[in-house]
This record gives structure tokens, sequence and C-alpha cells, in this order.
């Protein structure tokens, strides 16, 4: 009996030990492929912050918030930052689908953007009222992009475990 419990705990031991053998360091610094991911995994969050700060402000986008602007500039870049992502660096399986995903989305925005605006357009670009429709699509958008990012950043410690 004493036997079968040191053996045991032994087995824990080692599936815990396993478990933290995953180096933090290596992953977040060692990979430009984790760490892209990481970045991304924020921007998504930031996203939903812009989303929240413009519906908060009923549709209209916040003139006197340098926040809402370094937001902007952020997620705008990252279209940029994703397509050289794309192209400079080698990402295993399916892991490429983080970059293509907020590409798309990217377009998308654009778009829906380019045809909201092509129906009565108001003269102060101040004046301008995003609608909640679209406000909950980029939402809903940040909240599955950060899924996708969560999944992929967990993804070392759910193979250390099989």
């Amino acid at each position: 009996m004493y036997n079968d419990v040191i053996l045991l705990s032994h087995a824990i031991f080692m599936d815990l030990n396993s478990f933290f053998s995953v180096p933090v360091f290596d992953i977040l610094f060692g990979s430009y492929e984790y760490l892209y991911i990481l970045a991304s995994f924020v921007v998504a969050v930031l996203i939903w912050i812009e989303s929240a700060l413009v519906a908060k402000n009923h549709g209209k986008l916040p003139q006197s918030s340098t926040f809402f602007a370094i937001i902007s500039l952020i997620t705008s870049s990252w279209f940029i930052v994703s397509g050289a992502v794309l192209y400079f660096l080698d990402f295993d399986g399916v892991t490429i689908s983080v970059p293509v995903v907020y590409g798309v989305y990217s377009v998308m925005s654009w778009i829906k953007g380019a045809k909201l605006m092509s129906h009565d357009l108001p003269d102060d670009p101040t004046d301008i009222v995003l609608p909640a429709k679209y406000l909950t699509y980029t939402q809903s958008f940040a909240l599955v992009f950060a899924g996708l990012c969560g999944l992929f950043l967990v993804q070392p410690y759910l193979k250390s475990l099989i």
C-alpha cells in the first residue's frame, strides 16, 4: 500500500513536472511567432476597448482622447504588421490563421466602413455616427480573435500534458 502511494505521488509529480517544464522565457522570447500571437491578443483587447469607447460616446469617435487615438493607431497599423509577419515569419500549421484572420477582418472593416460612408455623409467628420451593428461586429471579432490567440498561446502547455 505504501509503495502504491509513493508510485502514485511520483506519477503525479512527473506529470506536473512535465507541465511546468515548458520554458516560459524561451516561449516568449525564443519565438517571434509566439510573440506576435501574444501581441495580437493584446490588440484584440484593444479592439474591444476601442469599440466600447465609441459605443459609450453614442457611436461618435472620441475627439479629445489621446488614449483612443493611440489605440486606433495600434489597431490600424496591426494590419501592416500582420502582412509583414506573413512574409517574414514561419508559422507552424494552423497558427498562420492569426495574421490571416486579422487581415481579413481589416479588409472587411474597410469595405463596411466605405459602405457606411457612402450614405449621406455629414459635412463635419466629428458628426459621423457609427451604427451599433458595426460596433457589435468589431466587438464580436475582438472576442473571437482573442480566443483564437489564447488557444495558440496555451498550445505549448497543452502539448506538454499529452
